[in-house]
């Protein structure tokens, strides 16, 4: 490896270790070599730091906290560390592509202008089985302020922007990767592009699906739609920062309560949790009875997440045409 990398991709792990060497091995089979990986050890208590050890690569440099510090901060020590000019996330239960890095290199390197990209995804289960996909557009900055269009662990960004914006936003504990998508969106909305190639693999799995993240997760991505239209008043600020999220509940407005069942719907839905993909939705219509899209939604709770999908799949493909 050159001591100059042209690219650093970055993972935190901690416990990490039932999908670990899937995500690493994943890394180093790459077909571009020149590049550093970094990985925080965020205080393992399982064998995931023997595991980063066992491989004898000098691409590969560990960071190790003393201390579990959560996945944010551990994203910006990797981002302070990191040597590459571009930087690639990567997270410790999905996997890349084995053309990922390569494709998007060449992608930076075509179009110098760009800041932040993403690619199509998989969508893969506890097995490693295929279970969706989604394709990004190719601006997909455009419509960041409408919801979440990329895959954090997909994302690739030059380092410098994003340094001068200060980093991850510790305030996040989730949906961090959208807050900071938000920021650049601000500054460099046309720089923030979008590979349609399929280059890597989310995974949905047990740990991932809990409750508490789907719940933390929506709302912190309310809060960050709040941060980005600079309406986060202080004394909210100071009262998060006191009793966390959950409090942001309390001060949701009409239209944010809508947006929140809503994701909280699409997770249940996702999770395979139908019954309670269905309460969310009939928040939805108290709260916005002329949201007619959702009616169809309650009825195709009843007959499964197959169907649900089938429907989407339908409804966004005659939309595109």
């Amino acid at each position: 490896m050159t001591d100059n990398p042209q690219i650093s991709v970055i993972m935190s792990v901690y416990n990490g270790e039932r999908y670990l060497r899937q995500a690493i091995e994943s890394v180093l089979n790459q077909t571009l070599p020149d590049f550093e990986f970094v990985i925080v050890n965020d205080a393992s208590t399982d064998s995931s730091l023997q595991i980063m050890q066992s491989y004898d690569d000098g691409r590969i440099r560990i960071i190790n906290n003393e201390t579990n510090i959560g996945l944010t901060r551990s994203l910006n020590i990797a981002i302070e560390q990191a040597r590459g000019e571009l930087i690639a996330r990567q997270d410790a239960d999905d996997i890349s592509l084995p053309n990922r890095l390569e494709e998007q290199l060449r992608f930076f390197e075509q179009h110098p202008e760009t800041v932040l990209l993403g690619t199509g995804i998989y969508i893969i289960d506890e097995d490693g089985k295929r279970r969706g996909k989604r394709i990004l557009k190719d601006y997909p900055g455009r419509n960041e302020f409408q919801g979440n269009w990329f895959s954090h662990g997909s994302a690739m960004f030059r380092r410098d922007i994003v340094r001068g914006l200060g980093g991850y936003n510790e305030l996040f504990r989730y949906s961090q990767d959208y807050e900071l998508w938000l920021r650049i969106a601000k500054k460099h909305l046309e720089q923030i592009r979008g590979l349609p190639q399929v280059l890597y693999m989310l995974r949905f799995h047990d740990e991932n699906l809990q409750f508490t993240n789907r719940t933390e997760g929506v709302l912190y991505r309310l809060l960050a739609l709040r941060m980005s239209h600079e309406e986060l008043d202080k004394e909210l600020f100071k009262t998060i920062k006191t009793k966390g999220i959950r409090s942001l509940l309390g001060y949701l407005n009409k239209d944010e309560r809508i947006t929140y069942h809503k994701h909280m719907a699409y997770m249940h839905v996702q999770a395979n949790d139908m019954r309670q993909a269905r309460a969310e939705y009939q928040e939805v219509l108290k709260l916005s009875p002329r949201e007619y899209y959702d009616y169809l939604n309650i009825i195709l709770s009843y007959i499964g997440k197959g169907a649900w999908s089938a429907a989407h799949r339908l409804f966004f493909f005659v939309k595109s045409m």
